[in-house]
């Protein structure tokens, strides 16, 4: 009975949120709260469990995000997202198509490496105006950011905690390049369909090349210029925002190189055999990277720049620090042995035996992962899965396949932060987007879940 009184009651709040009732920042910790009652859970243990240990669960992605946004703020407050607008601009009226797969590739590369809200606002504030100047619709550059972002970090290590942290390594591992390649081909269609070919497109491509091979061969010239503005009292290159020189534009490359450096050099894992956490590494770079866009463009002010980008960066991402501690309270909540208890005996109620019937089951319910449902990863879909790893009927490498294929849909939830984000940035509904991105998003699911059905 309590374990449907909690199903009843997620559904309930996920109705709220849905509906734009009850946002999500007081949605999870109030469902966490829910569940806790429920069950049976003291007070104690709900307050030094659940809202204590659950608030810091994702501390890690706290921290990357908060990094993120300061180095997001260096970009814009030194005028190099400024300035790759202008050049990109040149060559972005002519091709539509071409500048929507540039920017995907562009973006998806980015989040190889780096991942979280800061890491959104700054490749966004760049690739995003690209798009739109282009010609290409707000609410189809906000869907193509999302996929670029999904696509990215089908192959991004450090995007798969949950998935490891439940299933292991050795289950997920399989699906990183099919994952890629399915979202891939669904982000080509989607160009085709829905970016149309502008009428008798001509030219920039020659000069566009061109320009990005003088600005190689300058590049050793602009470091040194740049070193010895901040040597001497002259800060003549960087006293108009037009003025940042070619080296500036490749700081939103650096925590790319950090993190890929120190995977090659060090290796992921911890510290005690030798190796480096994959967020620690992206903290770097953004550290890295922040210094270095400062010291090229505005040296004599570094000081004043990295301290403005710190504050207001962390005033960017506070409401994503809080949601970000609701999921760590509802995935506590749901993965704490008293409520595994209560849930399990509904969980084995609920899903069929077979596993050709699992698969269809979750096709069909796939778009529960949407507004934190039950089969989003960072939410109550975690717990989801804890459960079914605890019922020994499944093998972990077809589970790791089913939630990896419900994650494609997970993408479109207007509740995600970066979603929000990326629409308001652009000026589109986040219910437009959704619209746009479902059919897709499902559609990768089902191929995913193919997948897993034929090889798993």
């Amino acid at each position: 009975m309590m374990g449907f009184l909690i199903i009843f009651g997620f559904l309930v709040f996920a109705g709220l949120m849905a509906t734009g009732r009850l946002p999500a920042l007081l949605a999870l910790p109030l469902m966490a709260a829910y569940i806790a009652l429920v069950s049976g859970m003291s007070a104690l243990v709900y307050l030094g469990d659940v809202v204590l240990m659950g608030s810091m669960k994702l501390s890690g992605a706290m921290a990357v995000v908060i990094f993120g946004a300061m180095f997001a703020r260096v970009i814009m407050r030194t005028g190099i997202a400024d300035g790759i607008i202008r050049v990109a601009a040149e060559f972005a009226g002519d091709r539509p198509r071409m500048i929507a797969l540039l920017m995907v590739f562009a973006t998806a590369f980015v989040f190889l490496g780096v991942s979280g809200l800061g890491a959104v606002i700054m490749v966004g504030s760049i690739a995003l105006p690209i798009m739109t100047g282009a010609g290409i619709k707000p609410v189809d550059a906000a869907a193509l950011m999302l996929f670029a972002l999904g696509l990215g970090l089908t192959a991004n290590t450090a995007s798969y905690g949950v998935f490891i942290g439940i299933f292991g390594g050795e289950a997920i591992l399989p699906y990183y390049l099919p994952a890629f390649v399915i979202e891939l081909v669904a982000i080509l269609v989607y160009i085709a369909i829905h970016i149309k070919p502008s009428d008798g497109a001509h030219g920039g491509y020659g000069k566009l090349f061109a320009s990005i091979m003088q600005g190689i061969v300058h590049l050793p010239m602009d470091i040194c210029r740049a070193i010895a503005s901040a040597l001497h009292d002259d800060d003549s290159i960087v006293k108009e925002r037009r003025a940042v020189n070619t080296a500036a534009y490749l700081a939103p490359l650096i925590p790319i190189a950090v993190v890929f450096g120190t995977s090659y050099a060090i290796g992921f894992g911890k510290a005690a055999d030798g190796k480096i956490d994959a967020l620690a590494a992206a903290i770097v770079g953004f550290v890295i990277a922040s210094l270095y866009a400062s010291l090229m463009t505005r040296p004599r002010q570094l000081v004043q720049v990295m301290t403005g980008a710190i504050v207001d960066g962390i005033k960017d991402v506070a409401g994503v620090i809080f949601l970000f501690m609701g999921i760590g309270m509802v995935v506590t909540a749901v993965m704490h042995p008293e409520v595994a208890v209560v849930l399990d005996p509904v969980i084995r109620f609920a899903l069929p035996s077979s596993r050709m019937m699992l698969l269809v089951f979750f096709a069909v319910f796939a778009p529960l992962a949407l507004y934190r449902g039950p089969l989003n990863m960072y939410g109550m879909g975690a717990g989801i899965a804890v459960l079914l790893m605890s019922l020994d009927t499944y093998a972990p490498v077809l589970l790791a396949g089913i939630f990896r294929a419900t994650s494609y849909v997970q993408e479109a939830d207007p509740t995600n932060s970066q979603n929000v984000w990326t629409a308001g940035f652009v000026g589109a509904e986040t219910s437009d987007v959704l619209k746009r991105m479902l059919p897709f998003s499902w559609g990768m699911c089902v191929a995913m879940l193919a997948y897993v059905m034929m090889f798993a």
